[in-house]
């Protein structure tokens, strides 16, 4: 681990390190929005629950009342497709993106942890 503390001291690793955990941080997302986007459409349910986020739209920029609102009508559709109430395949499309996303933060919790671990130990070590 002092090696890879030590290397990210030349800013040259530095900066390619913080490129791959920039990577890691919006590719993986954009991927993620493809992939339900795309899946969620092919099912009669999932059609009917883009309609219902549709239906909530998004509130004025200035309007806590209006966001509060559709965050609470949002939590009820992700309630809803977990009871099943847009079919199975819609339930397991959003189990998987939870999954995806649980892997995705833990992912990056570790990069930029050891980018801030490196900092903090090669401080110290000047």
């Amino acid at each position: 681990m002092d090696a890879i503390f030590r290397s990210l001291a030349d800013p040259t690793v530095r900066g390619l390190y913080l490129a791959l955990c920039l990577a890691v941080l919006i590719l993986p997302m954009m991927a993620l929005a493809w992939w339900y986007h795309s899946a969620i459409g092919k099912t009669a349910g999932g059609r009917d629950l883009m309609k219902a986020q549709a239906d909530i739209g998004v509130p004025g920029r200035h309007n806590l009342v209006g966001s509060v609102h559709a965050l609470w009508r949002a939590i009820a559709l992700g309630r809803g497709v977990s009871a099943g109430r847009y079919g199975e395949p819609a339930r397991r499309l959003q189990s998987g993106v939870y999954w995806a996303t649980g892997v995705w933060l833990v992912a990056n919790g570790v990069l930029f942890g050891i980018l801030i671990l490196a900092d903090s130990v090669n401080r110290a070590a000047n």
